[in-house]
């Protein structure tokens, strides 16, 4: 099989680096990975723009098609509900994938002695996919960070803001929802699998991690904390899609 890559527009916009960093560990197991910047077309969807979400995501499935993919590997959870909801091309998540493979040796057990406690934040685009749940967990016992359970996790997670394009229709509810989604957790720290919701729990007060920082980047320790997130500023965020862009290229 041909495998490809498709990090999606959120973290592409956070962090070029961790798409490097994924795209780096895809090729040691698939070296004639192919690699996709596209959109999914979910936000068009969202407001009921039924029409320029079939152009942009017919455009999509051409670029899979065009690439001889067998199967997509897709890090972003708005984008593979949209992919598994059209049904038109095979996907699988990355953090199935990652708990499928296996972390890297030499990042299993890192933070074994970090005094960090985790809440998780679930994806609601993906809250009825246990299986992505069941791989988040995994993941993080194998770092060796400590997680907390909460009973609003899973199938059962809540909106952090962003949901249903709140985030740029309605600012001062999406800051609402985000302010009672982080006091809703009971830790210090909170971690999440999607770069939006990474960015809402930031601006809902919390110290919140992507997981991809949490694999590639330091250990994280209790008294750590976040002040900024890329997503909150439209310059940076743009900035940081057009090196993911010229990244992916190169690769």
């Amino acid at each position: 099989m041909k495998y490809g890559f498709m990090a999606g527009c959120s973290l592409s916009s956070t962090s070029p680096q961790r798409v490097a960093d994924i795209i780096e560990y895809l090729k040691s197991f698939y070296p004639d990975l192919a690699t996709i910047q596209g959109c999914c077309g979910k936000p068009t969807k969202m407001i009921g723009q039924q029409e320029l979400f079939e152009k942009r995501f017919r455009s999509l499935a051409e670029m899979v098609a065009e690439a001889e993919i067998d199967e997509l590997i897709v890090a972003c959870q708005g984008c593979i509900r949209v992919m598994t909801d059209e049904n038109q091309f095979k996907t699988s998540s990355f953090w199935v994938k990652l708990a499928e493979l296996g972390l890297p040796v030499e990042l299993k057990g890192k933070a074994k002695d970090s005094d960090a406690i985790l809440s998780i934040h679930d994806s609601c685009p993906t809250k009825e996919m246990s299986e992505i749940h069941q791989a988040i967990r995994f993941i993080l016992e194998e770092l060796g960070y400590q997680v907390k359970k909460h009973r609003l996790s899973g199938k059962n997670t809540m909106c952090c803001g962003m949901g249903g394009m709140c985030g740029v229709s309605n600012p001062p509810m999406a800051k609402e929802i985000a302010n009672k989604r982080v006091t809703d957790f009971k830790t210090d720290q909170i971690v999440t699998y999607c770069a939006s919701c990474t960015s809402a729990m930031i601006l809902g007060g919390g110290n919140a991690w992507h997981l991809l920082d949490l694999i590639f980047g330091p250990v994280i320790q209790k008294q750590d904390e976040t002040v900024d997130h890329p997503l909150q500023h439209s310059l940076k965020a743009w900035g940081n899609r057009y090196k993911s862009k010229r990244m992916i290229m190169k690769n």
